[in-house]
């Protein structure tokens, strides 16, 4: 079976795409979204006072961190994962509308700010007067996820997402709730409301779950 992959203005012919390629992008992206939760827990116990409800993940890639080094390879190998997964959803899509386009370039640009730039600038430590790679870091961060945002409600105009629109709903709901819950968490410093690294995860749990659930719905069908 062949299929032509757009990516920007690029075309390519890709042939052989079967239930292995399909499933192989999709183990590509639940390394990614798992790996996101696992990962920075894991790591995280060689941080002192560190807590998951209360810190972001950035805040382990700080100069200042023991586990910088690991914190920063696995946000550049989380970009890779999802620039890698964008690419597989576009091989998947029969159409390629505006939304198509969007959509996948939503996925591309958060793996590559939240991502890879997240992980070569990282961010400030607490109380710092801010640098320039510390603004790099929050800008190309901020910018990743306000895209991926959109995505769920991009995909209530694609076709080979029939049947997801309610999810895809919820999901926009829930990541923008989410994150700006997080984003006013950052200037508390009491309450429920300062638990910044709660509204992180619940906010990537919103935005990764739509990815996942609306790739599997554009599996090839049995012939």
């Amino acid at each position: 079976m062949d299929k032509t992959l757009y990516v920007g203005p690029l075309k390519f012919k890709v042939t052989n795409l079967n239930d292995t390629f399909f499933n192989t992008i999709l183990l590509l992206g639940f390394t990614a979204v798992i790996g996101d939760f696992i990962i920075p827990a894991v790591i995280s116990r060689r941080y002192p006072n560190y807590s998951q409800l209360r810190d972001t993940i950035s805040i382990l890639g700080t100069n200042e961190s023991p586990v910088k080094k690991q914190t920063s390879t696995w946000l550049i190998a989380l970009g890779l994962l999802l620039i890698c997964f964008g690419i597989g959803q576009s091989l998947q899509f029969i159409d390629h509308t505006w939304k198509h386009w969007l959509y996948i370039w939503g996925i591309i640009a958060f793996g590559v700010g939240a991502g890879i730039m997240a992980g070569v600038y990282p961010e400030d430590p607490k109380g710092m007067e801010e640098t320039n790679t510390g603004k790099i870091h929050g800008i190309s961060s901020g910018l990743g996820f306000m895209i991926l945002l959109l995505n769920p409600l991009l995909a209530l105009g694609i076709d080979e997402f029939n049947g997801l629109e309610w999810f895809n709903c919820i999901f926009f709901v829930a990541g923008v709730i989410t994150f700006i819950l997080f984003i006013v968490s950052e200037k508390k410093r009491n309450g429920i409301l300062a638990l910044s690294g709660l509204w992180q995860r619940l906010n990537l749990l919103a935005v990764y779950s739509p990815l996942l659930l609306n790739y599997i719905a554009t599996k090839p069908a049995q012939p």
